[in-house]
């Protein structure tokens, strides 16, 4: 399952202002709070592109949970404009302080929802005490928001789809592209049918399927409208990806940007930090719910997290040692029709 952050990773997390070449002394009462892997200064390059003042790294630091900081910075601050934050300069250090200290309390419930869920669980289930029903209170109304967001960005990004037609890409909104048929190795099916040769490819691992219980969910009653249309317009798209794979002409097509698909468009882009934003808070709840949880099936009422010892294939090692056995543990997976949707807007 994912978790706060992936193990071994370890991003920076910036705090950047803008700096007023001809008066560096001026405040402009901004501060962008972000993430990257990379070099800071190269992210500060790329940042840089159609700004007219400089941006300036004022402080950074490291964490294995920098992804989480910076949700916890943006949630509890006056964001202005996406990662601008309306901060004085001067404030910064104290916001660095406050996100630091966060960022350890963060980094101690990722340490123990790791270690549990690592752990067989011992086929017991327990009263929840009030902290766990402090924590389903706060998942039901996290997932009260998410469930219908998430139908709302299925449906934005089918319209998207229905209303680009049968076109290569419409600039700046969407491109479009053709995948053949293709062949994927399945590592349940090597296990099963291959078990003596996969032995010795395999180690034992710890895993489960961790559930929240008696909590708002896709096929709840109250968003019954929205799945019907996402039902009814993606019938429409599949009817359409069936026309496109059985003619090629829209390969060469550009389509015209329309003021309906830039509209679109924004409605697309803000439904997706909407959904980047409650997954997010799910997951941070849902790892102080596993850190709770501990070596327990389930927290009666509030949620279940069964684990037990399973088999995990290397499937490269499989494959290079049994090519032939392999060959028979492939599944074929059909042409399709594949859409990027941009994730920002650049017109």
């Amino acid at each position: 399952m994912p978790g706060l952050a992936e193990a071994g990773d370890s991003w920076q997390v910036y705090f950047l202002s803008l700096v007023d070449p001809a008066n560096q002394d001026h405040d402009f009462g901004l501060v962008k709070v972000g993430i990257t892997e990379k070099d800071i200064e190269e992210r500060i390059e790329q940042l840089q592109t159609g700004n007219p003042y400089q941006l300036r790294c004022e402080r950074s630091f490291r964490s294995p949970v920098a992804r989480q900081i910076e949700h916890f910075v943006h949630r509890t601050s006056q964001v202005v404009q996406l990662e601008w934050l309306r901060l004085a300069r001067s404030e910064i250090p104290d916001l660095v302080k406050k996100a630091q200290q966060e960022g350890e309390r963060l980094a101690r419930i990722e340490e123990a929802r790791v270690r549990w869920s690592h752990t067989e669980s011992n086929e017991m289930e327990r009263q929840p005490g009030a902290e766990e029903r402090r924590l389903h209170k706060e998942v039901r109304g996290v997932l009260a928001e998410l469930w219908p967001v998430k139908l709302r960005l299925e449906l934005t990004r089918t319209r998207i789809a229905l209303q680009a037609g049968r076109v290569l890409r419409i600039p700046g909104i969407v491109t479009i592209s053709y995948l053949p048929s293709s062949g994927w190795f399945n590592s349940k099916t090597a296990i099963e049918k291959f078990h003596d040769l996969a032995a010795a490819h395999t180690i034992e691992n710890v895993d489960g399927t961790f559930q929240w219980l008696e909590t708002p969910t896709r096929g709840s009653p109250e968003w019954a409208r929205l799945r019907e249309e996402v039902k009814h317009l993606r019938k429409q798209q599949r009817e359409l990806d069936a026309a496109m794979l059985n003619n090629d002409d829209w390969l060469r097509k550009e389509g015209e940007r329309t003021d309906d698909l830039a509209h679109l468009h924004d409605e697309y882009l803000g439904l997706i930090r909407q959904n980047a934003r409650l997954e997010l808070d799910e997951e941070y709840i849902q790892a102080q719910a596993i850190q709770a949880i501990e070596d327990f099936d389930r927290i009666a009422g509030v949620c279940s997290f069964r684990r037990s010892k399973c088999l995990v294939l290397n499937n490269k090692s499989f494959c290079q040692a049994h090519s032939n056995e392999a060959a028979q543990c492939t599944l074929e997976r059909e042409a399709h029709i594949r859409r990027r949707i941009y994730t920002s807007r650049s017109y």
